[in-house]
């Protein structure tokens, strides 16, 4: 397990992005219960308690190999003074038969419309990156529409010409058929056009970077390449020689989706649920 310390007593009128642990599963279960699409997936079925493999996750400093899943988890939060609020998860997937997942986002509502969420992926997303896979999914809400529209998810099932043709309309008509057709979404960074706007919003929000630090062991993992972290030895087990594991189909029957309700200008909330695509 890493114990590594924590960045909780950086020097900076700034928000702080990091790992978690176990110091914030009381106030990742106070979020967790205040939020009813947060619940709906960090939540037993019918109970107010967080399930085991969150709970590792937490403890485990945010990299958890979920080997009986055959999956790896990993989780950011962000910081205000030392104070979890906000985080986000992906579960990232090596298997041609399946396809990684962008779970979960979520920023309290008092810290809401200052850019937190788009940094939060657009920083998860440097991780998945690394690794060479180009897909993620996502469950969406009406609400987090239009956040996913802003990065170049689009429609699930697509072929490469309707996919083209979906990025020939302008960001507001997407956004209008995406909420007249509502389905899962799909980001493929293999596909130019896609790739294009995915860019192009991660360029505009870096314009909120001076309100966002970076803790030092975030910035120097999310420089590795997760599909070698297996490769290395564990003991303890920092984020670059973790294990990396499969995305398996879930043995859990529990609807897993993720609502988010940051409303930004730039990048709203996000929403996730736990999803495995068959080639």
């Amino acid at each position: 397990m890493c114990n590594d310390k924590l960045d909780y007593n950086v020097v900076s009128p700034n928000y702080v992005l990091d790992y978690p642990d176990s110091k914030d599963i009381e106030e990742f279960h106070k979020h967790v219960n205040h939020n009813d699409a947060m619940a709906e997936i960090y939540f037993k079925e019918g109970q107010e308690e967080l399930e085991e493999d969150t709970i590792k996750l937490l403890k485990n400093n945010g990299k958890y190999q979920n080997k009986k899943q055959n999956r790896y988890d990993l989780m950011l939060v962000v910081r205000d003074q030392g104070k979890m609020i906000g985080f986000i998860e992906l579960r990232l997937t090596q298997d041609s038969n399946f396809i990684s997942q962008l779970f979960s986002v979520f920023v309290s509502e008092k810290h809401r419309n200052q850019g937190l969420a788009s940094l939060m992926i657009v920083h998860a997303f440097d991780f998945f990156q690394r690794t060479g896979l180009t897909a993620m999914t996502v469950s969406p809400t009406i609400d987090s529409l239009v956040v996913y529209n802003k990065f170049g998810f689009y429609p699930l099932g697509y072929d490469d010409v309707t996919m083209e043709k979906w990025f020939k309309k302008t960001e507001e008509e997407r956004l209008d058929q995406l909420k007249e057709e509502f389905s899962d979404l799909l980001l493929n960074l293999s596909k130019e056009p896609c790739q294009e706007v995915f860019g192009n919003q991660c360029e505009k929000s870096t314009k909120y970077r001076g309100c966002f630090n970076v803790s030092p062991r975030v910035s120097e993992d999310a420089k590795t390449n997760v599909l070698n972290w297996r490769k290395k030895p564990s003991s303890p087990p920092l984020i670059s020689n973790s294990d990396l594991g499969v995305l398996h189909p879930s043995e859990d029957t529990k609807k897993r989706k993720a609502e988010t309700e940051v409303r930004e200008s730039e990048s709203t909330e996000e929403t996730t649920k736990k999803k495995s695509i068959h080639n």
